[in-house]
């Protein structure tokens, strides 16, 4: 939807020196459910005013969410239909102050805010039907002097369905992270949530994940390049006073 800065060999290079230099895999701590749900509320309630104003000044996705905690360990979070963002106890172990939380759930309310979820499933549904006639017209070309041609042409169309719309969820994936995180890192600015130290995150899922680049098929920026463009719209932001970037 917007305009992203750029981020450039140099900022990279100084992502991935950071990040080397913080060690290996984090350390977690212990908490119960309701500590982590009180967290996770406190967060929450900090950043709620300044990201409801948002999603109404962007006008585009959904604005009426619906928080779910979840009991699992894992250092995740997600968005689903209808406005759900669950959040993981496992999000709330690992973060080392509550600034931290508060850029996850920011994050998660970006996505609903951008609308990337229908985005998504659009994307699956049209590599879905390219997938399927490319595969299946190659395929029916390749057999149509065998008997077996037309199970040989409806095989290779399921397949190729099966294909184009896992390469279709994933397109444009990483740039609507890349979206996500910088209007995070906007709501936070706008509640007066300190960026430097919400920004700790960053470099605990990249010691975390322990990739250094983006492949093709990853749906996620590595580590390195988040920080990066983390640090690149912070200053963005800070300049513009928590305006919202231009429009794509």
């Amino acid at each position: 939807m917007h305009q992203l800065p750029g981020i450039d060999s140099a900022n990279l290079s100084l992502a991935q020196t950071e990040v080397q230099k913080a060690g290996g895999p984090p350390g977690r701590r212990a908490v119960s459910d309701d500590e982590a749900k009180e967290i996770m509320e406190s967060a929450l309630k900090r950043i709620r005013p300044s990201a409801d104003r948002l999603c109404q000044e962007m006008n585009t996705g959904v604005c009426q969410w619906r928080f779910g905690f979840s009991s699992n360990g894992s250092l995740n979070a997600s968005s689903g239909p209808n406005g759900q963002i669950s959040i993981n106890r496992g999000i709330i172990e690992y973060a080392a102050n509550e600034e931290e939380v508060a850029m996850v759930i920011a994050h998660e309310i970006a996505h609903q805010a951008s609308n990337h979820m229908a985005t998504a499933q659009r994307n699956q549904a049209v590599g879905a039907v390219i997938g399927a006639i490319l595969l299946g017209v190659l395929v029916g070309v390749a057999t149509s002097r065998s008997s077996h041609g037309a199970s040989s042409t409806r095989a290779a169309t399921q397949t190729g369905g099966d294909i184009g719309g896992a390469v279709g969820r994933i397109s444009y994936s990483k740039e609507q992270e890349r979206e996500a995180d910088y209007l995070a890192a906007v709501i936070l600015y706008r509640a007066e949530v300190d960026l430097d130290k919400a920004r700790g995150f960053l470099v605990t899922m990249a010691r975390a994940s322990g990739r250094k680049e983006s492949g093709m098929l990853d749906t996620h920026p590595a580590g390195p390049e988040r920080l990066a463009a983390w640090d690149k719209a912070v200053q963005e932001i800070r300049a513009s006073k928590g305006s919202l970037p231009k429009r794509a």
